[in-house]
């Protein structure tokens, strides 16, 4: 469990990091091209992972080519969900209302697909978990480079997050018959490779000009996913798929922490609350 955990958190402050650089982008350019160019960068900075690939999870990968095509398609709406929900909330609103339903949709999506079972205790501390993250992201929020529209914002965060869960349900099941690092780069590098022709039917009439400098800026801002999505993909292998959802939350703290530093926002009494009761439930869960 310690493993599982540590994997998650680490997943979590990547994904942190990449949703604070990427969406800046995709609110300075289309949503379209940075979810494209963001995959596709990702396939050139993940490939080293799979040196430790075996040979025969090619194959497997192969074999299961509608599930993957699908957790494509779902994948690729999310990101472009995501990208647009950038431009109308801040982010630590955005990422609240994203994780909140990635992480209640898991638990569901676990409980009724994949049979599983959570003790009183897990669930417990799953539910002041999903809750203290979700508290953390109220409140006092940079909101530069946006034009604020709460309810269409709202709408494509709670989308991002639905999508987001039912990958998670594919990706689980690809990582258990194939590879989990296999599993990562595919994902990653699919859900940008399939955003390809929408991308070129918008700019069918020119579009803006300076496409690889962009690339290279997506690139950059969207590095630290080849470590989140590696170490995510091998945690949800190992533990329930509710479990991983709950954890998955702890992206709101990162985010937030991410706002302190970088915008000067202030923490108020209230946060660091959320922050100490989210560090008792991972320590809970951990012990358990």
């Amino acid at each position: 469990m310690t493993t599982f955990l540590a994997l998650c958190l680490l997943s979590r402050l990547a994904y942190a990091l990449n949703d604070v650089f990427v969406s800046r982008l995709a609110r300075q350019h289309s949503h379209v091209e940075i979810a494209a160019l963001r995959g596709l960068s990702l396939g050139l900075t993940m490939a080293p992972l799979l040196w430790w690939v075996p040979l025969e999870a090619w194959g497997a990968l192969a074999d299961r080519w509608p599930t993957y095509l699908l957790t494509l398609v779902v994948t690729a709406g999310a990101n472009v969900l995501a990208n647009r929900a950038a431009r109308h909330l801040p982010f630590g609103l955005r990422a609240a209302l994203v994780l909140a339903t990635l992480s209640l949709a898991t638990v569901v999506l676990g409980a009724v697909l994949l049979a599983e079972r959570l003790s009183i205790a897990q669930g417990a501390l799953c539910a002041l978990l999903i809750g203290s993250t979700t508290c953390a992201a109220f409140g006092s929020h940079a909101a530069h480079e946006i034009r604020p529209s709460i309810p269409k914002g709202s709408a494509l965060a709670l989308g991002t997050g639905i999508c987001l869960a039912v990958a998670a349900v594919l990706t689980k099941r690809l990582v258990a018959e194939t590879h989990p690092l296999l599993t990562a780069w595919a994902w990653e590098l699919g859900a940008g490779a399939i955003l390809v022709v929408p991308l070129l039917w918008e700019r069918r009439s020119g579009g803006e000009p300076g496409l690889s400098r962009r690339f290279l800026r997506t690139a950059a801002a969207s590095a630290p996913t080849a470590i989140g999505s590696a170490a995510s993909m091998t945690a949800i292998g190992m533990g329930a798929l509710g479990l991983w959802g709950a954890v998955a939350g702890t992206q709101v703290l990162f985010t937030a922490a991410l706002g302190v530093l970088w915008h000067r926002e202030t923490m108020g009494v209230r946060r660091w609350l959320a922050f100490a009761a989210a560090s008792a439930a991972v320590s809970g869960l951990a012990l358990l």
